[in-house]
């Protein structure tokens, strides 16, 4: 997972849809995300410092959060790119708890689990805050002597959860909302929160600027015994992305990484 900085918001040469370049903060590699013309002036508003009138959608949910986090403790800790499937970006939205973690009530949907014997793919019964999730186990693993799940609620709904061994009990450690990048993004500049993504999402989607030529190329992996190739843009690899795969052909390059939004 990388940390990435808004570098500009642009209009792409092609079809005149509107795109959020995140940069990444260690390296020159580059994330363009397709986003609407709304959620492009919401960022854009806030990134200037535009004042509004009146609370815009993205104003009113940063005060509906700040007044959830005064009663539960709970606040977002940071966004994250976390997919590319089928030319779509997926975000998460991750909440975490500063007066310690919750409670959280799990019962197997069928008998004979107990409750450090729930495997990946389990349906369970997930109880907080008085709402009822049909839920399923998506992966578990350790940190030292600590067990983690994770687990889907349905809706968007993503619980991260570990097992209090001394009280038998399992303690939810973040909550994740399944987001649009867009709507994650005008989010994260209204409450300061930073923003991510996934490795995988940048081998596949990321580009970078080659400052001798000025061109962009897709972000390629050494490959092994091969280091002779891992400048080289992989043209098979970018067409398995079509829409990026012609942005990439129709950017300005002579400002590329300069011009902020």
């Amino acid at each position: 997972m990388r940390e990435m900085q808004i570098d500009s918001i642009r209009v792409s040469l092609m079809n005149y849809q509107h795109v959020v370049i995140l940069k990444e903060r260690q390296s020159d590699r580059y994330l363009p995300i397709w986003i609407g013309p709304a959620e492009a002036d919401a960022i854009s508003m806030k990134l200037q410092n535009v004042d509004v009138s009146r609370p815009m959608t993205h104003d009113l949910l940063k005060n509906i959060l700040y007044a959830l986090e005064s009663l539960s403790g709970t606040n977002i800790s940071k966004i994250v790119v976390n997919d590319l499937r089928s030319d779509t970006f997926y975000a998460q939205i991750v909440f975490e708890f500063t007066e310690g973690p919750p409670v959280i009530e799990l019962e197997a949907r069928t008998r004979g689990h107990h409750t450090q014997e729930f495997e990946q793919g389990a349906q369970l019964k997930l109880r907080w805050m008085s709402k009822e999730f049909s839920a399923t186990v998506l992966r578990k693993w350790k940190e030292g002597r600590k067990h983690f799940m994770e687990i889907d609620g349905g809706d968007g709904w993503i619980f991260e959860v570990f097992f209090d061994e001394l009280k038998t009990r399992w303690l939810l450690t973040r909550l994740k909302l399944d987001s649009r990048p867009s709507d994650a993004i005008a989010l994260a500049v209204r409450v300061t929160a930073p923003i991510f993504a996934e490795d995988t999402v940048l081998d596949k989607a990321g580009i970078v600027l080659d400052t001798e030529t000025g061109k962009i190329s897709s972000q390629v992996k050494p490959q092994e015994g091969n280091a002779a190739t891992a400048d080289k843009p992989d043209e098979q690899e970018l067409k398995r992305y079509p829409a990026i795969y012609d942005f990439i052909n129709t950017l300005d390059l002579d400002d590329f990484g300069k011009r902020k939004s």
